[in-house]
């Protein structure tokens, strides 16, 4: 019993602390890489990366660069932290590539124990002897960074000649188009071609695809290439793959040794082709007023193959009336007739570098076919009369209810008055200052003495006015939101923005006399300013914009047309004339005017006391501007062509029943008014003019009716009061009104304002008759007249 009692302390003691011992075993091998319990621990580092293990790095004689800090990983894959003085550098050829104990590589040796108080490590000895592969200035060794008896992969350091110039090479990957240009979403491989300077002459040092020379990878190590212009191409920079974009030229950079120069252009194929269209595919339409239509765009370029997203401005030559928006919107606001273009013009699309304008037929302009559209109806209509030069005031009507507005008295005598085509100001230029009268508030909102002059034109989106001060020989580009102006040398007669407000055209003429003289100004918002001389057609008082913007003709003799399709070769900026003249028509004329379809350019001219008409007939072509090729690369030339508008002579004839004027004041071109049942807008232009001051016959307003083809007819409006004792003497200024119903003639000898109403049936048997006629408060006869619509509800 006594055994038995032993036994069962015994095992209530063994059995515990078995089970004790037991549940405390560790596992030895649990922080070891191998689970064997012995060889290296997992937090111990396992690798180390040395970074760029791709692309290595390159370095010219004597350059220097820091290492990158290595990296260090456990066998586990988590980081392991080394500190800089755990680790050792090391390199295969310590002649060619020499590192520093911090990691600081140079392409040669260090100095070390220079003396003279210089430290170790303080500048970069070129390689000696320098480096020869095959005959070829270049070498490469490997550097490894080593900590905890690790040591990291190898990294390349090409060490080179340096270089002093690079070409671009395109490849073109498989399915794309090149050389020239590429496609929208083509691709592009791209290399280089390196040069070095050997005994003052360029020498290539690799180049790909070369049988003697090495590809640059393999020789001077990696380039890096960057755009100049985001828009035109992307690059991958992993695999240095370009990709095209939007249609335009753009600078690459290539980055070499710690070096970046511009290395060659890419370019996206511009345009050739832009078609515009309603929605139902038709090119002219009836549009209901207030109801918004869209454009259908569809763009081709040079390849042949489409475009998409390009950034396009949409013209409409009735802005007031109807509008049309960024992305091809139509709003038909009033009653009206436009024309709208789509214009791609550069820099907001086709862009290049200034000076690589027309490569591959980038850097130019490309407009589209016209969409005419009309809006039927009629609308009432604020209306303005000045006569700058003779009178301090102004008046004003309000067509609704025909009653003369108030009369204004300006702050000085203005020189000139021009109303912005939205209708919102209207800018009165003097000697003293510029004068800004607000038609929504009837008031002077602003007199500017820092742009004083003669205002000859305003931007179509009234963001700019051109004021010319005669007494300083100075153009006047004035901000009409913030009041500051830039400046240009000139003296000027005329000037007219195109629709899109991107190109201004100026003429001037030395028969005015002083400082004049036979020249152009043209200021593009991409290509600032140029001039071109008139000596041959005798300078210009006059000018017409061509349907769409691409041009203007130049009233003179001859008259001569100049569009923005440049002239020149490529590449040499000398030989460039971004405005040439590319027409000449042997015509004398005096003042122009076109019409809104864009088929005619009108020019009157003084025929002894009558006045001759002569209707040119344009064709303005859809496509991008030309150019010629000749030879291959590296050695093409490329050479462009003005664009030519076609101009023929459909017939002159004569306005015979004026037979006292002294000079033609304008061409005013227009259309006659829609209905739901006339929905064909006839072209009309009416002439006005002066005669002597001492006439006191009655005078009449000649009027001209275009045709498809060959001359058109000539009528004829007489004035009601003509029999009165103060007849009209001569049909001295006129506008249209924006709904076309009406057109406001100012009449000296009576000083009264005359309403021509044009019926929607217009021709010869159906002709402009006068309706109405008042006296605008005046003590002179009106000069100048603006309208602008407002709703009749």
């Amino acid at each position: 019993m006594r055994r038995f009692l032993t036994l069962v302390c015994l095992l209530g003691l063994a059995i515990p602390a078995g089970v004790s011992i037991s549940g405390c075993t560790r596992n030895p091998a649990g922080n070891y890489c191998n689970g064997l319990g012995y060889g290296l621990k997992d937090t111990a580092v396992a690798n180390i990366t040395l970074q760029p293990q791709i692309a290595g790095i390159s370095l010219a004689y004597g350059q220097t660069i820091q290492a990158q800090n290595p990296t260090a990983t456990t066998c586990k894959g988590t980081e392991a932290s080394i500190a800089s003085s755990q680790i050792s550098y090391g390199t295969t050829n310590n002649q060619l590539v020499d590192i520093s104990p911090g990691g600081s590589i140079c392409a040669g040796t260090w100095n070390r124990n220079t003396g003279g108080g210089i430290a170790n490590y303080t500048y970069c000895n070129y390689p000696n002897p320098l480096p020869s592969t095959s005959g070829l200035p270049y070498g490469i060794a490997y550097i490894t960074a080593t900590a905890d008896a690790v040591t990291s992969n190898p990294v390349a350091v090409y060490v080179h000649a340096p270089i002093s110039s690079i070409s671009l090479v395109t490849t073109p990957v498989s399915g794309s188009s090149g050389p020239g240009c590429f496609s929208q979403n083509q691709q592009a491989k791209l290399d280089a071609d390196a040069f070095y300077s050997s005994n003052g002459a360029q020498t290539l040092l690799c180049a790909p695809g070369s049988s003697t020379l090495p590809d640059c990878l393999n020789s001077i190590g990696t380039l890096n290439f960057s755009v100049g212009t985001s828009s035109v191409a992307t690059i991958n920079a992993a695999t240095n793959v370009i990709t095209a974009q939007q249609p335009g030229t753009t600078v690459i950079t290539a980055t070499i040794a710690q070096s970046s120069s511009a290395a060659g252009y890419f370019s996206t194929c511009p345009p050739k082709s832009i078609n515009i269209a309603l929605a139902n595919g038709a090119t002219k339409g009836v549009v209901t007023q207030g109801v918004g239509q869209n454009l259908t765009t569809s763009v081709t370029d040079t390849q042949g193959n489409p475009i998409t997203g390009l950034t396009l401005t949409y013209q409409s030559t009735n802005p007031i009336d109807i509008t049309a928006g960024g992305s091809g919107s139509i709003t038909p606001a009033f009653p009206g007739v436009a024309s709208v273009n789509a214009i791609c013009e550069p820099s907001t699309c086709n862009p290049a570098p200034i000076n690589e304008i027309g490569l591959n037929g980038t850097g130019l302009s490309v407009s589209s076919n016209p969409v005419n559209i009309i809006v039927p109806g009629t609308t009432s209509d604020f209306a303005w009369f000045g006569a700058p030069g003779q009178s301090q005031y102004f008046s004003s009507i309000e067509v609704l209810n025909g009653t003369p507005g108030l009369t204004t008295r300006l702050p000085y005598v203005p020189n000139s008055m021009l109303m912005d085509q939205l209708g919102n100001n209207i800018y009165f230029g003097s000697t003293r200052e510029l004068m800004i009268f607000s038609t929504a508030s009837n008031a002077i909102t602003k007199q500017d003495t820092g742009a004083p002059g003669v205002v000859l034109a305003v931007a179509p989106n009234g963001e700019q006015v051109l004021v010319n001060d005669p007494i300083r020989d100075v153009f006047y580009l004035y901000n009409s939101s913030s009041g500051t102006s830039s400046t240009f040398s000139g003296l000027g007669d005329a000037a007219a923005w195109t629709p899109d407000s991107n190109t201004l055209y100026i003429v001037d003429s030395a028969s005015l006399g002083g400082q004049h003289t036979n020249t152009l100004y043209v200021h593009n918002a991409n290509s600032g300013w140029s001039t071109y001389d008139l000596g041959a057609s005798g300078g210009s008082q006059n000018l017409a914009l061509t349907v769409p913007g691409v041009g203007a003709y130049l009233a003179g003799n001859p008259t001569v047309a100049h569009t923005w399709c440049p002239t020149g070769t490529v590449g040499n900026n000398a030989s460039i004339q971004f405005y040439p003249q590319s027409d000449s028509v042997n015509l004398p004329t005096s003042i122009l005017g076109s019409t809104i379809d864009g088929a005619h350019i009108l020019g009157a001219s003084l025929n002894g006391t009558s006045i001759s008409l002569d209707d040119i007939g344009v064709s303005i072509p859809s496509t991008l501007c030309s150019e010629t090729t000749t030879g291959t690369p590296p050695n093409q030339v490329q050479t462009m062509t003005a664009l030519s508008t076609n101009p023929k002579i459909n017939g002159t004839v004569g306005l015979n029943s004026v037979t006292n004027a002294t000079a033609i004041n304008q061409v005013v071109t227009g259309v006659a008014p829609t209905t739901a049942s006339v929905t064909t807008a006839a072209p009309i232009a009416f002439i006005t003019y002066n005669t002597p001051s001492s006439s006191t016959a009655a005078s009449t307003l000649p009027y001209y009716l275009p045709q498809s083809s060959g001359a058109g007819p000539v009528g004829y409006v007489s004035f009601a009061d003509s029999t009165s004792a103060t007849p009209p003497t001569a049909p001295l200024a006129g506008a249209l009104s924006p709904d076309n119903s009406i057109f406001f003639v100012s009449t000296a000898g009576d000083n009264e304002i005359h309403f021509i109403s044009i019926p929607p049936n217009l021709s010869t048997s159906a002709p402009p008759t006068e309706t109405n006629h008042l006296a605008p408060n005046t003590f002179v006869p009106a000069t100048v007249i603006t309208v602008k619509p407002r709703s009749v509800t």
